[in-house]
C-alpha cells in the first residue's frame, strides 16, 4: 500500500523543500518568532506532510491556526480559506458515517487531491503565524 510505504527520497525532499521555502519567506516577514509550542507543532506539521499523512496535516494545521487566532484576517479570501480549514477539521474530527469526508478509497484514488488539501492547510498555518508574510497562498491554495 503506497500510503503506508515511506515516500521515495525524491517525494520526501520535494515536500520538505516546498515547506522550507515557505518557512524562508515567512521568516523574512518581520513578524515576531512564533512561540515554542507553535514551532514544535510546525515541526510535526512538516513531518506529517512529508510522510503523506494528509488528513492529519489538515487537522494539525487547523489547530495551529486556531491557537494563533487573534484578529480575523482583513482579506476576505483569507477569511474564507480559514473557514474552509475549520470546516474541514470539524468534518475530519466529527465523522458523519453517512458522508465521510475521507475514506480508505481516497488513500488509493485521491492521494494527489488530499496532498493539495494539505498544502492549502499548511499555507494557512503559515499565514496565521506570519500574518505579514508575502506567502503564495492565494495561488496555491485554490
Amino acid at each position: 500500500m503506497e500510503q503506508l510505504d515511506f515516500p521515495s527520497d525524491e517525494v520526501w525532499s520535494e515536500r520538505r523543500f516546498w515547506f522550507e521555502a515557505l518557512e524562508s519567506v515567512a521568516g523574512e516577514s518581520g513578524a515576531p518568532a512564533p512561540s515554542e509550542q507553535a514551532c514544535a507543532l510546525m515541526i510535526d506539521l512538516q513531518s506529517s506532510f512529508c510522510a503523506g499523512a494528509f488528513s492529519a496535516v489538515a487537522i494539525l494545521a487547523a489547530a495551529i491556526v486556531e491557537a494563533q487566532i487573534g484578529e480575523a484576517p482583513k482579506d476576505p479570501e483569507q477569511r474564507k480559506a480559514r473557514r474552509w480549514l475549520q470546516d474541514l477539521r470539524n468534518k475530519l474530527v466529527h465523522e458523519d458515517p453517512e458522508f465521510p469526508v475521507i475514506t480508505v478509497e481516497d488513500h488509493w484514488l485521491r492521494r494527489s487531491e488530499w496532498e493539495e488539501v494539505a498544502r492549502r492547510a499548511i499555507l494557512l498555518a503559515f499565514a496565521a503565524l506570519y500574518p505579514n508574510a508575502d506567502l503564495p497562498w492565494e495561488e496555491e491554495a485554490q
